[in-house]
């Protein structure tokens, strides 16, 4: 599955897909799974990026926060946002 694909490579670490958790429709349709980490750690990923130290763009800096702290934080999409908190608050 990509899903598991571009976490692993992006984020370093195994997962298990558990739903689709939400849609958005934006250039096509993104989809936003559930998941559960099975292994590795976060934040050693080997996508270009967190190797390209020449890259100026769409770099990641992973962080854990609370889920009420969520809407203060500039997440995109914010439908996800709204469903985050509407599930897990």
């Amino acid at each position: 599955m990509a899903t598991k694909r571009e976490v692993l490579e992006e984020l370093g670490v195994k997962i298990l897909v558990k739903e689709c958790f939400e849609q958005v429709k934006y250039n096509g349709v993104q989809y936003f799974f559930l998941a559960e980490v099975l292994e590795g750690e976060v934040g050693i990923g080997m996508g270009e990026e967190f190797t390209d130290l020449t890259r100026s763009r769409g770099t990641y800096e992973p962080m854990w926060v609370k889920v009420s702290d969520i809407p203060s934080l500039d997440v995109r999409p914010r439908q996800v946002v709204e469903r985050i908190c509407a599930v897990f608050n």
